[in-house]
């Protein structure tokens, strides 16, 4: 049996040199003698608009060997504690309102599950304070502005759970240098045109415009939406879900601050708009921000309006906007034979929950995990891949459509049709149906690959006031629940006086002060 001894990335950009870098330091790591090439074009620029990542982000960074305070100093980058969302649920002109999707998991101070207890109060109008400031000290330190953790904290080490705000094509062209000079990634610039398939349908080769053959036992597919091994030359199909998350366009604007003292907000903004929603996220010189909207419900021309409205920037040609188009849905297969398609090439699913990165992690952890010794593994390493990835996109897919489809919204065609059966998947209409009896619960996500764990659905549906008929709680008195409320804020008004504001310990991370 023919030992795999070398892998051929195709493709650079945050998904490909990630990809190259997560796994040569786990060949490393294991011991493996298996050779990573990287080959990229040096003509196709890097879409970079991935500036939100998650939690899982802190140990890939660690886990390669990248110093955090060297990340910070040249991404960018600024600590992330989560998302608020605002306007999702009431139409805004009638009631403002928003709520916080942390990072943290609920509190359970003393093993008491406050986020029972909440439910059971609010059904019971006896309290007013919404999910996550009730049950998360990491709401509060949103609220303020304040870091995760401070300056005495280790790197990758938190007080509070994070990930970060970055510069994306800086972030791939730090791993890239990284992966090259301490990972031993080798490294190629060629306009990749064509696939060699050998009589057993796997890839030999990929061959570029100027004839150079690049042969390998293994490849990456990181080619982006074009997808060109494992869509072009494989032929395996794409499952198009636009009919659940109809959004599939962006206009997009990096904003400088006026001031550089301008505070950082810890957490990404989602703000609803009438046919989309626009992100603020807020790095260490800029704010990017973005409209996703969806091209059935609006025009380009008024999402630059809105957007520019958002921004209180009056329009005119020195404004230099971006437009976007992706499709929504993944491929049937992200391995196949002997290529795993990692990135835009595998799927896409909407910037709101910022899985994109989060999906190329995930892709490569797993791939590193039941890396195939020879080609006669790769069947059975193959099927657990595939079934294992095609769980995950359909709780992404569940996951962000509960987003919409919980709106109280009817003031444009946009709202009124996330609410329609038709655009709601059936494994989520059946969890809103058993959620309107009795509450989410840790038995509801059996599958311990999802990106989203049960907190991560309790933030959404409590902060979008969807809540059960029915919650079993214990026979606690009141005053112990009081009390156990009560350390929760407490805790939120201590923490100004021990964390220092997220850009005051992002300046001393990245050097700037």
């Amino acid at each position: 049996m023919k030992k795999v001894k070398t892998v051929n990335v195709i493709g650079g950009g945050t998904s490909g040199w990630l990809s190259a870098a997560m796994l040569a330091s786990s060949f490393k790591k294991t011991g493996q003698d298996i050779i990573v090439h990287l080959i990229e074009s040096a003509n196709i620029p890097t879409i970079g608009v991935g500036e939100g990542t998650f939690p899982t982000i802190v140990n890939t960074l660690h886990d390669i060997g990248l110093s955090e305070k060297d990340f910070f100093a040249q991404c960018d980058a600024s600590f992330k504690q989560g998302a608020q969302f605002c306007n999702w649920l009431h139409e805004p002109q009638k009631q403002q309102h928003s709520y916080y999707h942390p990072f943290d998991p609920t509190a359970m101070p003393k093993g008491i599950d406050l986020s029972a207890y909440w439910v059971r109060n609010k059904n019971e109008n006896k309290t007013t304070k919404d999910f996550a400031h009730s049950v998360c000290l990491q709401a509060h330190l949103c609220d303020q502005n304040l870091a995760p953790k401070d300056m005495n904290t280790p790197e990758y080490a938190w007080m509070a759970k994070y990930a970060y705000h970055l510069d994306a094509t800086k972030l791939g062209k730090l791993v890239k240098k990284h992966a090259i000079a301490n990972l031993g990634v080798v490294h190629s610039f060629a306009d990749i045109t064509d696939v060699k398939l050998d009589e057993d349908g796997f890839i030999e080769s990929v061959i570029a415009d100027d004839n150079t053959v690049f042969s390998a036992d293994f490849f990456v597919d990181c080619t982006g939406f074009s997808s060109l091994l494992l869509s072009k030359a494989l032929k395996v199909p794409f499952i198009d879900k636009s009919k659940y998350l109809s959004v599939n366009r962006a206009v997009t604007l990096q904003v400088p601050y006026e001031d550089p003292n301008t505070p950082i907000p810890t957490h990404t903004i989602s703000t609803a708009q009438e046919a989309g929603w626009i992100w603020d996220i807020s790095l260490q010189s800029r704010r990017g921000t973005g409209y996703v909207y969806s091209s059935e419900h609006t025009t380009p021309e008024r999402a630059e309006e809105l957007l520019l409205k958002y921004l209180n920037i009056p329009q005119s040609d020195e404004v230099k906007l971006r437009h976007l188009s992706f499709d929504v849905g993944h491929r049937e297969k992200s391995w196949e034979k002997n290529c795993v398609a990692i990135g835009f090439s595998s799927g896409f699913v909407e910037p709101l929950e910022a899985t994109a990165i989060a999906m190329v992690e995930a892709g490569i952890r797993s791939l590193a995990a039941r890396f195939p010794q020879n080609r006669e593994a790769m069947k059975t390493r193959q099927k657990q891949y595939n079934e294992i990835f095609t769980q995950r996109w359909n709780n992404i897919i569940d996951f962000v459509k509960l987003h919409y489809c919980l709106t109280n919204r009817k003031d444009s065609q946009f709202w009124i049709d996330q609410t329609d059966p038709k655009t709601i998947p059936q494994t989520l209409q059946d969890k809103l149906e058993a959620w309107q009896h009795y509450a989410a619960t840790e038995g509801d996500f059996p599958n311990k690959y999802d990106i989203f764990n049960i907190s991560s659905w309790q933030y959404i549906i409590y902060g979008m006031e969807y809540l059960p008929q029915y919650v079993e709680c214990g026979t606690l008195s009141d005053e112990i629940l009081e009390k156990a409320f009560e350390s929760i804020q407490l805790m939120g008004k201590n923490a100004e006086m021990k964390l220092d504001t997220n850009r005051k310990l992002i300046d001393c991370y990245s050097g700037n002060k």
